[in-house]
């Protein structure tokens, strides 16, 4: 059965709309998320993924209704609160040690700061390809910038005090 899927792809093939922050990648980083405390990632580390991931859950959830042509007055702030609700499901779910930095929780503030990374990446990325004719300097370039941003942030959160 599977063969005869591929088989009519090749000879039918269907348009797809490329994404390179794509769904499967989201869930793979959830999916390293629970597994980061036993490899021995400091919480705080974490919490830069955790907020990107937040994040991207808001971009595919704005993609997603724009696609289902669902969308209303004010719609983008309304899933954007929604989407904030997650936060607290993190501190729910996501036993930490309860650091500060400046008085303010450590894991908010490397949560806030993933979600700012992740969004400086796409900034960057969308002035690089601007800049380039509208173009991607080399295949996957928007995901290299995120997990480069995102790598580089959450080593400088882990080595923290």
């Amino acid at each position: 059965m599977s063969k005869f899927i591929f088989l009519l792809g090749m000879f039918f093939p269907f348009s797809a709309m490329a994404n390179p922050a794509c769904a499967v990648c989201t869930v793979a980083m959830g999916a390293f998320l629970g597994i980061s405390r036993t490899l021995g990632i400091s919480d705080v580390a974490t919490g830069v993924w955790i907020g990107a991931l937040i994040l991207m859950t808001y971009y595919f959830t704005i993609k997603f209704i724009e696609y289902k042509k669902w969308t209303f007055k004010f719609y983008k702030i309304f899933w954007g609160l929604i989407t904030l609700l997650l936060v607290p499901v993190m501190y729910e779910f996501v036993p930490y040690k309860l650091n500060t930095y400046f008085g303010i929780d450590a894991f908010l503030i490397s949560m806030i700061a993933g979600a700012f990374t992740f969004w400086l990446s796409q900034v960057l990325y969308q002035y690089m390809k601007a800049k380039n004719n509208n173009h991607a300097h080399f295949p996957f370039e928007k995901v290299v910038l995120a997990v480069a941003f995102l790598l580089i942030t959450s080593i400088i959160f882990n080595y923290l005090p």
